[in-house]
């Protein structure tokens, strides 16, 4: 009959700052949070913490703080985890984020996805962020263009679609998927996967 005098903990550090509190109590149970806690140590730490300690300014966004968050729980026994938090911040993505951001975002994602592909739903989920990483990708280009100066990296979204359409022996798919990455300019061997597909497809 008091529990409306409970109040809730209070919640500082980085899940505080952003504004994540009502995710971090809800969405996640008491296991969750605590694993998240014992298994998240970023180098250079210091008396801030997840959930405790003063931040005044960040120069990284929610997008991209679940974004590395979610990568320190891609291994099988804790994806339940990382996919709460992919989740969490695909939320998030809006007219308002920062490509990069997102771009980002979705990597981790793709590559998050894909280490788990064997379980339900792993690889249909790594093939649509692979999608949406490519869905952004004319964006991104213009915006590591703008920021770095230097030719387009390698592009996961591109790269790990064309893996498995190949794999899958979709190989008009997987050509015209690497025209569409060349032609952009990101980095890869398209070439060689064209070739080798090309001569595949002859012997289908």
């Amino acid at each position: 009959m008091f529990s409306f005098l409970k109040r809730k903990p209070e919640i500082k550090g980085e899940i505080g700052f952003f504004g994540l509190e009502d995710w971090w109590l809800n969405d996640l149970s008491e296991n969750e949070r605590q694993r998240i806690q014992e298994r998240f140590k970023p180098l250079g730490s210091s008396s801030v913490t997840l959930t405790s300690g003063n931040i005044v300014s960040s120069g990284e966004t929610v997008v991209a703080f679940l974004g590395t968050l979610a990568g320190w729980f891609s291994k099988s026994e804790d994806c339940h985890i990382a996919y709460k938090i992919l989740s969490k911040a695909k939320t998030l993505v809006n007219a308002n984020t920062q490509v990069l951001d997102a771009h980002f975002l979705y990597q981790s994602m793709i590559e998050i996805f894909y280490k788990n592909r064997s379980s339900p739903d792993g690889l249909g989920n790594a093939i649509d962020a692979c999608r949406l990483q490519i869905s952004v990708a004319p964006l991104a280009a213009a915006a590591f263009r703008k920021e770095y100066l230097t030719p387009l990296p390698s592009h996961k979204g591109f790269e790990q679609l064309a893996i498995i359409l190949e794999s899958q022996q979709r190989f008009d798919e997987t050509i015209e998927l690497c025209d569409q990455a060349k032609n952009a300019g990101w980095a890869g061997n398209w070439d060689n996967r064209i070739q080798r597909c090309q001569k595949r497809r002859g012997h289908a």
